[in-house]
């Protein structure tokens, strides 16, 4: 009989062993990667700026020699409002693949995030739109142009600068016709957006420039005269640039929609499956805990006695705390002194090491924590003393 007990509660004991290895990675999966908060922390940890920097090389042109400084600021300027539409994408992701709603609707997700006035607001708000057109406008036009006139990108900059407000608000106001066509809710596409404001700025500007300081081969031309020769190239070089930026079908896309409706169709059928797998999980999570907790009952009650069962519960603990921990130790250890990445950028690098540190946590902090459970448990198994039956009269 004692070689039946002590053969079972040494089976159950190793049963706890094996259900804590497993637990501790369902543990460490279900603290981080199916967790909104970790997964939008973790990419709001990452510098996507500093990435683009490593990873684009753009050649300033000649007119404009800072012209990458601008790109750069740019993509820092509108990446915290991309991330924020990011996490919220991800957030009503995650409530479907958790359970909390029964049905995914991508194409609301898209519509309430990425693809929305106010997040095209907000880009555009955080964006130097004078600078980045000032740069293409320039080098488009300025060879119509029949006199030579020095800083012309400057000038059309400043005149983009001033009807900047203007074209926003078009900007803007043009985002929810084109998302509706992108999304199927509408067949057809026809938005202007007017550069009469840009136009007139610029032959304000332009004007200005040409009377206080003509080009040399105009200068002996008397003051009274400039601007009736200015007038005339410049109704020349202003038919060069339209009054309307027209956006319809052509210039999107007329595949765009069915393209982008293909996408969400594939996407939405992914992460269907995936929820399954998640459910799955969740459901052997849950499933596991009430075997350790089966386990340590058993253990309770086949021994009935306090030495044997401290002994018998800190033992598959303190072996279990103390062997992971040490992994994870080690691992970190080598990881830092001998990690290599060829190819990847330096930010990336040290983006992925800290999302591993991040992803392993939760387990280090269980197995520390079972770590010190069962060594006190194991010292309560020597220091315990039993009690002592009464002695016979």
């Amino acid at each position: 009989m004692k070689f039946v007990k002590a053969l079972s509660l040494s089976l159950l004991g190793f049963f706890l062993f094996l259900a804590l290895s497993i637990f501790g990675l369902l543990y460490m999966l279900d603290s981080t990667l199916l967790k909104p908060e970790f997964v939008v922390a973790e990419l709001n940890s990452l510098d996507a700026s500093a990435l683009a920097e490593e990873l684009v090389d753009i050649e300033s042109p000649p007119e404009v020699p800072n012209f990458e400084q601008v790109i750069n600021k740019t993509v820092a300027d509108v990446e915290p409002v991309i991330k924020e539409e990011l996490g919220s994408a991800i957030f009503s992701v995650y409530d479907y693949l958790l359970g909390k709603t029964d049905s995914l609707d991508l194409k609301s997700i898209l519509r309430n995030t990425f693809f929305s006035a106010d997040f095209v607001s907000s880009v555009v708000d955080n964006t130097d739109i004078s600078s980045l057109a000032g740069v293409f406008i320039s080098q488009q036009f300025a060879g119509s142009i029949p006199v030579e006139i020095t800083n012309l990108d400057k000038y059309i900059t400043d005149a983009i600068a001033a009807a900047e407000p203007s074209l926003k608000e078009e900007i803007v106001a043009a985002a929810d016709p084109v998302f509706d066509y992108l999304l199927m809710e509408s067949q057809t596409l026809d938005v202007s957006i007017s550069l009469e404001e840009v136009k007139r700025n610029l032959r304000d500007k332009l004007l200005q420039v040409f009377l206080e300081s003509p080009p040399p081969e105009l200068a002996a031309i008397p003051p009274n005269m400039r601007e009736p020769i200015f007038n005339q190239f410049y109704d020349e070089f202003s038919q060069e640039i339209p009054s309307t930026f027209q956006l319809d079908e052509t210039v999107i896309g007329t595949d765009a929609p069915a393209n982008i409706a293909e996408g969400i169709a594939q996407t939405t059928e992914t992460l269907t499956e995936i929820r399954q797998y998640v459910a799955y999980f969740q459901l052997g999570y849950k499933l596991l805990i009430v075997i350790m907790l089966l386990l340590v009952a058993g253990i309770i009650l086949i021994s009935r006695d306090v030495v044997d069962i401290s002994r018998r519960l800190g033992t598959p603990l303190l072996t279990y705390g103390a062997l992971q921990y040490a992994g994870i130790w080690l691992a970190r250890y080598f990881a830092e002194k001998q990690v290599e990445m060829p190819g990847v950028p330096a930010s990336l690098q040290s983006w992925i090491i800290q999302l591993s540190y991040d992803l392993i946590a939760p387990l280090e902090v269980f197995s520390l924590a079972l770590l010190v459970g069962g060594v006190v448990l194991v010292v309560v198994s020597f220091v315990y003393k039993r009690r002592q039956p009464p002695a016979e009269e």
